[in-house]
């Protein structure tokens, strides 16, 4: 049995149990899959799938928003028609896994840079594979070790927590939290919620001392103002707790991050950039715009080292 990384490209077909097509953007594809719509995926045998045999794994990859590895299945008999293709029975339990928290794009690359020119083996690139299968089965443990000791729920229990509450209101489908929570995960960050008593939990992200606390606001306008500067008492606390109390002997770090839909007034803006606060709005479906102040100090003092 071997196993195949594949990237999402015109000549392969996602579809429901009822032969319905799914269109290839990463939004389509995790809307399906969490949900339990996607079913297969159709792919036409070329280049090195050209040796895909009956029972291989097939992890897919789309770059679409730099979203990563969100599905993975298995191998039917392939089919021996002049155009051959291989329908790939898609595990449902662990794609919908993969589909909430995908394995950043950035990241897979990094393991396995002809990912570009096409599908690729991953019998050739076993430690790549390793990678794959850890994110898999290890990732919520090493966010537990990480968000426990400071109160904060790990992204995939949050996912799970909600999706029994509210399954319309699925924290990485969100517009604005789930590209964050890519961006936090290509940056080899831990990534959980925390209640704090706001509007709506907090994204807060662990990588060894840093900590990083996101409060989204969703009000816009003239409203906004009062709304960010009530939010901004509490995010100082917390960093003040973090710091002074909570786990004083990891000497953690606490940085604080305002996220909103619409993009606020200048004076708002510059306010909380001196206040030592990353600030960020969203531009369209699926991007999040940091200010270029914000950029300078996130990869001052937070980017990948």
């Amino acid at each position: 049995m071997s196993a195949w990384l594949v990237p999402v490209s015109r000549h392969l077909r996602f579809a429901q149990a009822s032969g319905r097509s799914v269109e290839t953007a990463f939004a389509k594809l995790q809307d399906a899959a969490i949900g339990g719509r996607l079913d297969k995926v159709v792919c036409e045998m070329r280049g090195p799938l050209v040796d895909v045999a009956a029972g291989d794994q097939l992890w897919f990859y789309t770059d679409d928003l730099e979203a990563g590895v969100c599905a993975y299945g298995r191998a039917r008999k392939p089919t021996k028609t002049k155009k051959p293709t291989v329908t790939v029975a898609i595990d449902k339990a662990r794609t919908r896994v993969l589909a909430a928290d995908p394995l950043p794009a950035v990241t897979i690359r990094r393991w396995v840079p002809e990912l570009r020119l096409g599908a690729v083996s991953l019998d050739l690139r076993p430690r790549a594979l390793t990678v794959l299968e850890s994110w898999q089965s290890e990732r919520h443990e090493r966010d537990i070790e990480l968000l426990g000791p400071i109160g904060v729920t790990p992204w995939r229990a949050s996912i799970k927590a909600t999706a029994a509450r509210q399954p319309a209101r699925q924290p990485s489908c969100d517009d604005v939290v789930g590209p964050i929570a890519r961006l936090l995960r290509s940056q080899d960050f831990a990534v959980g919620t925390l209640d704090a008593g706001a509007a709506e939990p907090w994204l807060v992200a662990r990588r060894v001392r840093d900590v990083v606390a996101i409060d989204v606001e969703r009000v816009g306008g003239a409203k906004a103002r009062a709304v960010a500067l009530g939010a901004l008492g509490a995010l100082r606390e917390f960093r003040w707790r973090l710091e002074r109390e909570a786990a004083r002997e990891q000497r953690l770090r606490g940085s604080l991050w305002m996220a909103f839909v619409a993009k606020p007034h200048e004076e708002v803006i510059s306010f909380l950039e001196d206040e030592e606060v990353l600030v960020s709005w969203q531009i369209r479906n699926g991007t999040v715009e940091l200010t270029d102040r914000s950029k300078q100090r996130w990869y001052q003092y937070l980017g990948v080292r």
